[in-house]
């Protein structure tokens, strides 16, 4: 994926992967079926990672920052960038843009759940909870973007850094006084 979606071929595919083509077609008919395949299995894995995480820690503020590392951790992904490529490349089928929200519906599910716990808790102030997972989540993905092209040098450091203060000020938004 350092290539790109568009860019990687299925005989490149087969050729790192040290499969044939026919072995390779036989589980994913095309290379559509295969990317996603790869991105809902790294999501999954990003997930539980994320409740591993979460498990470990109590109280909404220690897992808000936490849930920002953890996104930290991931933002140099290659497997985003090649998703942002393929949803924004062409017209989908109905299928795939169904797959494709449900990506999006996970990934943004650890916001979600973060916000309603502190919500339900009184920690967090009663808002409209859909809105605010479109923020936050909209937060969180937007500074790994944002960093790869403002600051490519900063490393794991600076960037957590960022995902810190982000959290920070997003606190001080919505956190019951």
């Amino acid at each position: 994926m350092q290539k790109g979606y568009a860019a990687v071929t299925m005989n490149e595919v087969c050729t790192a992967a040290k499969v044939s083509k026919g072995s390779l077609y036989h589980h994913f008919p095309s290379k559509d079926e295969l990317f996603l395949y790869v991105v809902e299995d790294d999501t999954e894995q990003w997930l539980s990672e994320w409740e591993e995480i979460r498990s470990r820690l109590s109280g909404v503020e220690e897992r808000l920052y936490a849930l920002g590392e953890h996104y930290a951790n991931d933002f140099q992904n290659p497997l985003i960038r090649g998703l942002e490529e393929y949803a924004r490349s062409r017209t989908h089928s109905d299928e795939i843009y169904e797959r494709l929200s449900q990506l999006y519906e996970s990934g943004a599910s650890a916001c979600r759940n973060l916000l309603k716990e502190g919500m339900d808790s009184g920690y967090l102030i009663q808002k409209d909870l859909d809105h605010y997972v479109v923020i936050v989540s909209g937060m969180l993905e937007g500074i790994g973007r944002v960093s790869e092209i403002t600051a490519p040098s900063e490393g794991p450091a600076e960037i957590k850094k960022y995902y810190r203060d982000a959290i920070s000020l997003l606190l001080q938004g919505i956190r019951a006084k």
